[in-house]
């Protein structure tokens, strides 16, 4: 298989909305996009405190995606500028523990419904979720997060990293290439926040 670029959406479309694409087929040395990288390590860059937010439902299979990324990440040993919230169903709800920390970069990990490989990812901008685009069934909420916080929070910026699903059936477990690219995307992200913090 040839390397290809996974847009997600009409060329047009992603040009528009400057959406960045991981790279398919995988290799240990090219996984991911220069791109992708460099966008990931612009935000790090400018975290002063990241905020990582999992989001999904634990029954609906490929749902969960974002929730096994986020328990990696629990496990890793990780800078103390950088918390985790295990949110499930309901990010709402952790209104208060982010408004209290005060982080000025937020990072949201969630199943995206991009029609589209089973584990591919995504980073969407701010501008689509706003604009109604599917990106998972907690559109709503993610939405008002960051509304809700920016007043408070000065030079808040939002990175929705969505993952396709292959299935989001009830009672079922996640998926084989859902959790072998969590794993690799929790890889790169836990490498590039030490990169950071060596900064």
């Amino acid at each position: 298989m040839t390397k290809t670029n996974y847009y997600f959406l009409q060329k047009e479309e992603f040009i528009k909305h400057n959406i960045i694409t991981k790279i398919m087929p995988k290799s240990i040395k090219n996984q991911f996009t220069d791109e992708f990288i460099r966008t990931i390590d612009h935000f790090l860059n400018k975290s002063t405190i990241l905020a990582i937010l999992g989001v999904g439902n634990e029954d609906n299979g490929d749902d969960a995606v974002g929730l096994y990324i986020t328990r990696i990440l629990q496990k890793a040993i990780l800078p103390n500028w950088v918390e985790i919230f295990y949110c499930e169903r309901v990010p709402e709800h952790f209104l208060g523990k982010l408004d209290k920390l005060k982080p000025n970069r937020i990072m949201v990990l969630d199943a995206a419904d991009m029609k589209e490989t089973p584990g591919a990812i995504a980073i969407f901008p701010k501008e689509m979720i706003s604009q109604g685009y599917h990106f998972s069934t907690h559109t709503l909420s993610l939405t008002m997060l960051e509304e809700f916080l920016k007043p408070s929070i000065e030079d808040l910026k939002t990175l929705y990293v969505g993952i396709q699903p292959k299935h989001t059936v009830f009672e079922t477990p996640l998926s084989e290439e859902c959790k072998k690219e969590g794993e690799e995307f929790a890889e790169l992200l836990i490498e590039r926040i030490k990169l950071r913090n060596e900064k």
